[in-house]
């Protein structure tokens, strides 16, 4: 939960643990976002190594610079939903007998029960996600990042590729749509195997 305006942060974690209050910023750090070097100031206090135990593995939480504009949507674009179907078309688009790993997609609901990109009909209607519900903006224009293993950041697929063979001729918002995008406009909570239904 942020607050530009009051320049508060809090992060609540699964077992309802809750940190966070006033952000205090340390000196600028030289960081790297997607290949662009940027001058970051680090969040002062417990948050980075709550971040840390959380997931595992070493994180430091940056304050966004001012000249440092997300690559994605933002606001307007802060929830994904991909069909498992779309998943299993792409597999056998590709050739593939191992399932695709769903987290090159970085989506963040991942829906059963659709057809191949039946997604895509959600454009422009609101969709109901367990307890909360959201506003379909468009669809997700893939980028090269999808090409690399999740775990290891190795290029070894030719996910473009095999999106292009399929999907470069869709009516689409962004070019070789997979999936769509959305943000929140009544929130609430949302559980592994809860409902997804336009509302």
């Amino acid at each position: 939960s942020h607050d530009s305006a009051a320049g508060t942060l809090r992060l609540r974690f699964p077992d309802g643990r809750e940190l966070g209050g006033r952000v205090e910023l340390g000196e600028p750090e030289q960081v790297d976002m997607d290949g662009r070097p940027l001058a970051a100031r680090p969040v002062a206090g417990e948050l980075s190594a709550a971040l840390s135990d959380h997931c595992g593995l070493p994180l430091r939480l940056f304050a966004a610079p001012a000249d440092g504009e997300a690559l994605d949507r933002g606001p307007e674009g802060a929830v994904t939903l991909l069909s498992v179907a779309s998943l299993e078309r792409l597999r056998a688009e590709a050739g593939a007998t191992e399932p695709v790993d769903p987290r090159r997609f970085r989506m963040t609901f991942g829906v059963t029960g659709l057809g191949a990109h039946d997604e895509d009909a959600w454009i422009d209607r609101d969709v109901r996600v367990g307890g909360a519900r959201v506003r379909v903006s468009g669809n997700v224009g893939r980028c090269a990042l999808t090409t690399r293993n999740a775990d290891t950041g190795v290029v070894d697929s030719k996910t473009l590729h095999h999106l292009a063979a399929y999907r470069r001729e869709v009516e689409t918002t962004e070019p070789l749509p997979f999936g769509v995008y959305a943000h929140v406009v009544e929130p609430g909570r949302v559980r592994v195997g809860d409902p997804v239904l336009p509302a």
